[in-house]
């Protein structure tokens, strides 16, 4: 905690404060009786959070949030706090080769992650009985469906606010950037309310039997949405070899990928594309050269002028990339971002001399994070241009090689970042 700033110590200080307050509420709400659903339902929210299934490194998604909407239905009181609490609180997890649990990892962190959910879950169950108590007349099964959807968008706006916040002191980001990279949270909390609502009614009818009885489909279709990301991870590590292995054939583009990768996501946040397509343009941008696995070694390092026939062949590695990766389901559209990264707007590109908005704007972000990169870095037949060189050439070519639209995003993007992160020679 020490390493943290002041106001990353202030704000976490601030959430772990709060939900420990809201979780002492709890308690004040809590008999005996009440003890062992406590436990139980705690018990479930741990497992589930232990199943957290990971995106990416400080990404994944869980299943929680279908025990936390239960709790506010069956129990309309801040004892769902206690429980959202201890379920963030005692989850476990394996990571490489070993058991991460309460004892060996960061409980900090464990108290953050709790405090934010106990909280949210408690606006969550004031909500629910504020819009309950002048609605009443709208109770079905129970339940009182306009208190349960504002309920839901509530937490929503609280749950994700706080980790943005987050967000935005840990990586010195503006809280719109961080609420936007968030925000598919939201479709996860959506999607899980219908089965956090079942649960619940179904609880309340047939106690506890029938909620172990429907936890067991959700971990099964959680395995099965597992076992999906496991295979998609593994076609995209093996696309990521093969571009890894073109790369390794020319020492001059060595990193390319990567760096191409970095600018053009850049440029689709300052455009402000939403963050599935931010994620095409990345996986697209970091395999936009696998093509040229299909082209001669002898055409690729030729220090000289290419002939005419040499360039043609050149020119088919677009299609050819776009070929090897239009096998696969989940990159169809990466592939066709890919094929048409050569295209100009003045329908001069190749390979189908599409022009304008024929262009998809992926493609043309791509190409003008290409043309950058490549400008900027040695090649057997040239030396680096510096930055602003490249910059000059990318303003005089909007309209005609590039789209005028990605060109003004690039050169705001250019202008907005430390000039030793977008530059990577000297």
């Amino acid at each position: 905690m020490g390493e943290l700033s002041l106001k990353l110590r202030i704000y976490t200080s601030l959430i772990i404060s709060s939900g420990l307050f809201t979780v002492y509420l709890g308690i004040k709400n809590l008999s005996l009786l009440l003890i062992p659903e406590i436990i139980f339902f705690s018990i479930l929210g741990a497992v589930a959070e232990s199943l957290i299934i990971k995106l990416r490194k400080n990404i994944g998604i869980s299943v929680n949030f279908a025990i936390g909407l239960a709790v506010v239905l069956i129990f309309r009181s801040p004892v769902a706090s206690i429980i959202g609490f201890l379920s963030m609180l005692l989850w476990v997890d394996y990571i490489d080769g070993k058991l991460v649990h309460i004892f060996n990892s960061s409980i900090y962190k464990r108290l953050f992650n709790g405090s934010a959910y106990a909280i949210s879950l408690a606006i969550a169950v004031f909500v629910y009985k504020f819009v309950d108590a002048k609605y009443g007349f709208l109770s079905l099964m129970g339940l009182n469906s306009i208190a349960l959807i504002v309920s839901v968008c509530i937490y929503i706006c609280i749950n994700i606010s706080i980790f943005s916040i987050l967000m935005s002191f840990l990586f010195n980001m503006h809280f719109k950037q961080a609420l936007k990279e968030n925000s598919w949270l939201g479709v996860n909390i959506l999607g899980l309310s219908p089965l956090g609502t079942v649960i619940a009614i179904a609880y309340q009818s047939y106690g506890w039997f029938s909620v172990v009885l429907f936890f067991g489909p959700l971990l099964i279709a959680r395995y099965s949405f597992k076992l999906y990301m496991d295979m998609r991870h593994v076609y995209f590590e093996t696309i990521k070899a093969l571009s890894n292995a073109m790369e390794a054939k020319d020492e001059y583009t060595t990193g390319h990928s990567y760096r191409v990768a970095d600018y053009a996501v850049g440029i689709a946040e300052q455009m402000g594309l939403k963050p599935d397509r931010v994620e095409q343009i990345r996986t697209a941008a970091i395999l936009h050269d696998i093509g040229k696995i299909g082209i001669s070694d002898s055409i690729l390092n030729k220090c000289g002028q290419l002939e005419s026939n040499e360039y043609l062949e050149i020119q088919k590695h677009p299609e050819i990339g776009a070929k090897i990766l239009a096998g696969v389901d989940f990159l169809a559209e990466v592939a066709d971002i890919i094929k048409h990264h050569h295209e100009r707007y003045d329908g001069k590109g190749y390979p189908d001399k599409l022009e304008g908005p024929q262009i998809s704007i992926e493609s043309c972000i791509l190409a003008v994070a290409d043309a950058y990169d490549a400008m900027t870095s040695d090649r057997p037949y040239r030396r680096a241009m510096n930055q602003q060189t490249a910059v000059n050439i990318i303003l005089e070519q909007a309209g005609k090689q590039f789209n005028p639209v990605v060109v003004k995003s690039f050169i705001d993007y250019f202008n907005m970042q430390p000039k030793e992160r977008i530059a990577h020679v000297s």
